[in-house]
């Protein structure tokens, strides 16, 4: 059984990885990602296909050494440490620590999901969901089952669902005389990581990456008038609750069902709340897309039903007629949000669709391989690929996720700095920059490095054992230097995260040009 124990609401954070999303957000025509006023990424020039060299100035090996003291001294001085920090007006390596030795990442890993995906689909980019039919509407009537068709879209929600429904009933649709059906088949293979443990698939931040994708698949419990309840009907609570007795320790667990949908929780107390995965999320948005037309007056005969792409009746778009349609925000709002808060679902999705789209130019291991694998697998050769064309990492890097999720993972320090270093001489440079957190201000961030505040914009990332950052910093004489601090195997009570604070802030108390006295 999947036990998770929550004590005082404090819940999955003692067990799972550390990973926030953002609140689901309603998309807004032409909509543009918001922005902070930050330091400006300077235009670099520098060639990754040299090797980049390590810094003998004094004054960087003085800022090494103290990063390295900074390690020593800690509690975490027993934990596998890896630090880079590289000058974008040079490429001289600043400071070097383990730079080249592999890593589990976290959730920097979405750092080159993000590159990628700008790079390959462009900014502008939007993903298109939309509703077919056997044939035109006509006297109101669909002869048929009304299918909703999902290519990944991140962040379709209950507004854009509406959005489909006030079409219909433009259209004059008064009656279907079959099923209103998910289908998810778009995407092949599994819409969970490679890698993820099977404890992190019932909370949100484990959703599963399906091409329908509703409300980020997740949903809420919390407390109303005394008893736990949750967001949607379609979860089922099983309540076993206690209040609190003044002889206990408030404490309750929260789990669900890997293959359902059914909620138990227990304990004591008077809350109990928790963010959970939707299992299905496919039949979910097909139930509430039949409720909300019900809601209009439109009679449906049939049920809800989902498929996926293992199943002999999906769709086949050429053969239907699309009668509404909606597509997400861009690209650059997608890569924001994913950033800022760092949403696993987003990555997930992202990665999916560059194997469905760009997989073939990224051939398997084996043709064996390369006629089964799905759109998760093919996404991942695309990202390896890139990299090592790009000369950002090599072959012996693993990639097994785009969210960072995954215990597969392991990449180098220097790979991250790499990607940084070829994001900031991008034509997409502006809206990667745009998305990552800002020092003190916003994102997983808002609450860190107060003493640098404004001055590093880095993705972060923690998942149980592993706490990473990844970004830029701009130093007291405003060189911008690229950087990744990660650390592995940190066992203590307290993550590093404290750690890799003094050693990015550190970056931005290093005076370049200044010259070191003898």
């Amino acid at each position: 059984m999947n036990k998770v124990y929550l004590v005082l609401a404090l819940v999955s954070l003692l067990f799972s990885p550390a990973c926030f999303s953002s609140p689901n957000l309603n998309q807004t025509e032409n909509s543009q990602p918001a922005k902070v006023e930050t330091f400006p990424i300077p235009d670099a020039d520098i060639n990754l296909a040299k090797p980049l060299e390590i810094s003998k100035q004094p004054k960087d090996i003085a800022l090494c050494e103290r990063i390295n003291r900074t390690i020593e001294q800690s509690e975490h001085a027993n934990a596998r440490w890896g630090v880079i920090a590289i000058g974008l007006k040079d490429g001289r390596i600043v400071c070097g620590r383990d730079e080249r030795k592999l890593f589990n990442p976290a959730s920097i890993q979405k750092v080159l999901t993000a590159i990628v995906a700008l790079d390959k689909l462009g900014a502008n980019f939007r993903f298109r969901t939309s509703v077919y039919a056997a044939k035109e509407i006509e006297n109101g009537i669909v002869d048929g089952d009304l299918t909703i068709y999902g290519r990944g879209a991140p962040d379709f929600d209950g507004a854009s669902l509406e959005n489909l429904a006030a079409q219909l009933e433009a259209k004059g649709l008064k009656h279907i005389k079959g099923n209103v059906v998910g289908d998810e088949s778009y995407f092949t293979g599994d819409g969970f990581g490679d890698g993820w443990t099977w404890n992190d698939l019932q909370w949100y931040y484990g959703a599963k990456a399906s091409a329908v994708t509703f409300k980020q698949n997740e949903a809420d419990v919390y407390m109303k008038n005394g008893a736990p309840t949750a967001s949607s009907d379609y979860l089922e609570i099983q309540n076993d609750l206690q209040p609190k007795q003044a002889d206990k320790t408030e404490a309750y667990g929260i789990r669900r069902g890997l293959g359902n949908n059914q909620i138990y929780i227990w304990g004591n107390g008077d809350k109990a709340s928790g963010r959970m995965a939707v299992h299905n999320p496919t039949l979910w948005t097909a139930k509430t897309l039949k409720e909300t037309l019900e809601k209009r007056g439109i009679v449906v005969e049939g049920a809800a039903r989902s498929v996926d792409w293992t199943a002999k009746n999906k769709l086949a778009v050429e053969n239907v007629v699309e009668v509404a349609a909606v597509e997400s925000v861009t690209l650059a709002e997608i890569v924001q949000r994913m950033n800022k808060r760092s949403v696993n679902i987003y990555a997930e999705l992202l990665l999916r669709t560059l194997g469905k789209q760009f997989g073939d130019s990224a051939p398997a291991e084996s043709r064996q391989m390369q006629e089964v694998r799905g759109d998760d697998s093919a996404g991942t050769s695309v990202i390896k690929k890139f990299l090592k064309e790009s000369k950002v990492a090599t072959d012996e890097i693993q990639i097994h996720d785009g969210s960072g999720l995954s215990r597969l993972n392991f990449v180098t320090p220097e790979a991250y700095a790499r990607a940084l270093v070829y994001a900031a001489q991008s034509n997409f440079s502006d809206a990667f920059v745009n998305s990552l957190p800002v020092a003190a201000t916003d994102g997983t961030l808002g609450g860190r490095l107060g003493k640098a505040k404004g001055k590093i914009l880095a993705k972060t990332g923690s998942i149980t054992f592993v706490n990473s950052l990844a970004g830029y910093a701009q130093t007291l004489d405003n060189e911008v230097l690229s950087f990744a601090i990660i650390s592995n195997n940190v066992t203590k009570k307290s993550d590093s995260s404290n750690v890799i604070d003094l050693i990015a802030t550190s970056l931005t108390e290093q005076v370049v040009s200044e010259k070191v006295k003898k």
